[in-house]
């Protein structure tokens, strides 16, 4: 039986626990500056998301400071997520989320590089269906066959994953895929 993997923690956890390339991120108390401060000297970047680690599609903030993330963080109630954004990272070819469940393809995703995960949902993503495994269209999909590969490697078939795919090697672990989140709810 699958792991279920129902908050935005359960994923982080599941991606860290996988050794699953992702974003630089901390889940922090929003009152502990002194761990944003720490976070933003050892992560360098030009721009970082904070959001509300306890609430699933809650609203976000772009920061360029600490000093900005520190203050974006009072509008939530208690732990906050601060990463590097994704869109630090430049030449996205594919992002999206993808499930894979034996034959079965669900598939959202975009080659639009001023969609993020959440916009791409309101019907702005060219890919946006559900397939199976040997439909012809799936090969009209920048990197299909690549995010395929990465999802059975990482044995991550029955869970919704969101992703981003770069042209170049990115965040942790250095390599062209970026895993935002892992679900199966």
């Amino acid at each position: 039986m699958r792991e279920v993997v129902t908050t935005k923690e359960q994923s982080k956890n599941k991606i860290i626990k996988l050794n699953l390339n992702r974003v630089p991120e901390i889940f922090i108390d929003k009152s502990d500056k002194e761990h944003m401060e720490k976070f933003f000297a050892e992560n360098v970047e030009e721009l970082y998301i904070v959001r509300d680690a306890e609430k699933s599609s809650s609203k976000y903030y772009y920061v360029k400071t600490v000093e900005e993330c520190f203050k974006q963080s009072q509008n939530f109630s208690g732990k906050v997520i601060v990463a590097v954004s994704i869109n630090t990272y430049r030449n996205k070819i594919l992002l999206g989320a993808v499930e894979i469940n034996r034959e079965v393809v669900r598939i959202c995703a975009t080659t639009n590089e001023n969609l993020d995960h959440r916009t791409m949902y309101n019907g702005q993503a060219e890919f946006n269906f559900q397939t199976d495994i040997f439909d012809k269209k799936l090969s009209y999909i920048p990197e299909f066959d690549f995010l395929y590969e990465y999802v059975m490697k990482n044995k991550l078939d029955g869970y919704t994953v969101e992703f981003t795919i770069y042209d170049k090697p990115v965040g942790l672990n250095k390599e062209k895929i970026i895993i935002n989140e892992v679900r199966n709810y």
